[in-house]
């Protein structure tokens, strides 16, 4: 989606600066500043979420009063609930914009998810999920399955559980493998960490002699990383691959130029070189006229890409007319958007569970600054004077502004989720089942290898006959927010 240029004259996006920014107050003592000044972050809330929110038809009479000095609670107060589940704010612009980008600080370099020990709800574990390489985890042997117990030896609780997602110092994890045996200590040193989202991919042509299966397992859409996709495909067109099992099982979604960049890659040859639209975004009427009136597009298409960092996918495209999609409840926002809007050019064949449900789009939006032109700022810099401005700089929102359709205009909302074809009983919780990531026995690959190659499924050999732990619906900070993201390509808008 191409970037524009809006130019507004609308006293709205002015209010947050005449209220506190008119002049420069920096030198004034606090005790004799007026004590009914409005938080001029919570203005920049009002004023974010007035212009640009889906819902900015429910911000009426919603605007902050001196009270309203927490701006993260005030943003909250003013959500459209209960639809809207996604929208959150942040007071480190930094952290968010690095997550995105696919660069974690102070991790370990694996991804757990946490969950109780029992009903009781007492004691958490976590099940490490995958490991990426090259990183801490990786060189003190951590591995897909293995059962973290304890945290520096205290039990794993609500207190303490975001430690298994990263840490600012070296940490002590007690660890049991996938089959709860072999107790082990290992100490990780975190640090900064770049994931590539490409976990790991391979051609299967030996599990049936007139078929070459590929596999890709992709755990986030980051753009950064989409040469690594071409990668993946270079090796699948090379090797003569027949048929495509992308797996989504953990993917929380990202933005939706690296969703176009994958659908490109898969899609028929023929709608990628015709540019087909493969969605398109709906924006509340504010911006839907400011696009429309100007003949901007609200669409994006497959075969686009950045030709002075990217390939071009259509060199590695594998013009095939079905893809089997493996996609759980851990599959969100922009997993559910290649899933659903690859349906009106091929066959879907969607292995798993219902999907988390996540047919909405947001912009990263920052009081002034437009980072590079990733960043919607809302106030021209010049026009915030210095104290508020130190006030603003770490602030970010990153609000729901559109709803996605396919090609043809359609959307899941009344379904809610995206339901599976073939529905597979979990075995996210006992590890014991768990097989490497790739390997045709994996309880979810061997289905799609099943539908392939024609040959039986035994649900029971995959099947565990008791949970060892219980869902808590807890998520790193990093999940949680690609998950409510389906990031756009922000666009810019000059405040006159």
């Amino acid at each position: 989606m191409k970037k524009i240029f809006i130019y507004l004259f609308s006293a709205l996006l002015i209010v947050g600066v005449s209220v506190s920014c008119s002049k420069d107050d920096s030198d004034i003592p606090e005790t004799e500043k007026p004590t009914n000044e409005i938080n001029v972050v919570s203005q920049f809330v009002y004023d974010g979420l007035s212009n640009f929110y889906l819902w900015n038809d429910k911000m009426v009479s919603k605007t902050p009063t001196p009270k309203d000095n927490d701006p993260k609670a005030y943003f909250e107060s003013v959500l459209y609930e209960p639809t809207d589940k996604w929208s959150w704010i942040t007071d480190d612009v930094d952290e968010l914009l690095a997550d995105f980008e696919g660069e974690s600080m102070y991790a370990f370099g694996f991804n757990p998810v946490a969950l109780w020990l029992d009903s009781n709800k007492k004691q958490l574990i976590g099940f490490v999920r995958y490991v990426y390489p090259n990183t801490p985890a990786e060189e003190v042997g951590l591995k897909r399955g293995d059962v973290i117990t304890k945290i520096n030896g205290q039990n794993i609780t609500l207190d303490n559980y975001m430690t298994l997602y990263g840490a600012t110092s070296k940490t002590t994890f007690t660890v049991l493998d996938k089959d709860l045996e072999n107790q082990k200590s290992v100490e990780i040193t975190p640090r900064s960490i770049s994931t590539d989202p490409v976990l790991f991919y391979d051609v299967y042509d030996n599990l049936d002699e007139s078929k070459k299966i590929g596999y890709l397992f992709y755990t986030g859409y980051i753009a950064n990383y989409n040469n690594s996709l071409y990668a993946a495909f270079e090796k699948f067109k090379d090797e003569g691959v027949t048929d495509l099992v992308l797996d989504l099982r953990y993917n929380p979604g990202g933005s939706v130029s690296a969703a176009g960049y994958l659908l490109s890659l898969i899609a028929p040859k023929s709608y990628v070189e015709s540019k087909s639209v493969f969605t398109t975004m709906s924006y509340n009427s504010f911006v839907n006229a400011a696009y429309d009136n100007n003949k901007w597009e609200r669409s994006d298409r497959l075969g686009t890409y950045n030709s002075k960092t990217e390939n071009n996918p259509l060199n590695v495209n594998l013009d095939l007319d079905k893809v089997y999609i493996i996609a759980t409840n851990s599959s969100a926002s922009a997993s559910e958007l290649t899933t659903f809007c690859l349906r009106p050019f091929m066959e879907v064949v969607h292995i798993g569970e219902d999907t988390s449900g996540k047919y909405t789009a947001s912009w990263t939006i920052h009081p002034y600054d437009n980072y590079g032109g990733s960043v919607q700022p809302i106030y021209k810099e010049e026009s915030i004077n210095r104290a508020d401005k130190q006030k603003l700089k770490n602030w970010a929102m990153q609000p729901i502004v559109g709803r996605y359709t396919d090609k043809d205009g359609k959307d899941f909302v009344a379904e809610g989720t995206l339901t599976p074809n073939y529905p597979i009983e979990t075995q996210e919780y006992n590890t014991m089942t768990w097989k490497d990531i790739g390997d045709p026995e994996d309880y979810l690959f061997a289905k799609a290898i099943s539908l392939i190659t024609g040959k039986p499924y035994d649900e029971t050999k995959f099947r565990a006959s008791t949970a060892i732990a219980v869902e808590t619906g807890l998520k790193s900070r990093q999940e949680e927010r690609r998950s409510r993201a389906v990031l756009l390509d922000n666009a810019p808008i000059v405040i006159e």
